[in-house]
């Protein structure tokens, strides 16, 4: 009995846990609403490859290094989610990352779309000046409210 007490100390030992797991959308939005932390968004989809491929190496790999750690993260599923995804990333495609911070008192919008590595995903989120933006406030974006 000891013996398999021990057994299952030590696998619960070394199974990951992640301390920056995906929050709901909702959760996310309000947190950073309250200013700590930008909002960090993955919108996937079950039935899309470079999806699923990103949320099974890409994303655990920036968990490990606890590279969100600075936002607060959350994860739309387009299929479960449709209007808020649609909402978030427009016509473009998934997978896509989505960063909402404060510029001198407006939210900005950050994205990148299709399939990332670490390293793409650690450069877009330590170095907003190589991406696209766009004003979050004028495209609707970034709030819980619907239209």
């Amino acid at each position: 009995m000891k013996l398999m007490l021990a057994g299952l100390l030590l696998l619960a030992a070394t199974v990951p846990v992640f301390a920056d797991e995906p929050l709901d959308y909702k959760t996310a939005y309000a947190k950073a609403q309250q200013g700590d932390k930008p909002l960090l968004v993955l919108v996937t989809a079950t039935w899309c490859p470079p999806c699923q491929s990103m949320k099974a190496t890409t994303i655990p790999q920036l968990l490990r290094q606890d590279a969100f750690k600075d936002f607060h993260y959350a994860t739309v599923d387009l299929d479960e989610e449709a209007e808020l995804a649609q909402k978030l990333i427009g016509n473009r495609g998934v997978p896509q990352l989505i960063v909402f911070e404060k510029v001198e008192g407006k939210w900005q919008k950050r994205y990148m779309a299709g399939y990332q590595t670490v390293a793409n995903v650690e450069k877009f989120i330590l170095n907003p000046v190589v991406v696209r933006t766009a004003d979050a406030a004028a495209e609707g974006i970034g709030t819980t409210e619907k239209k």
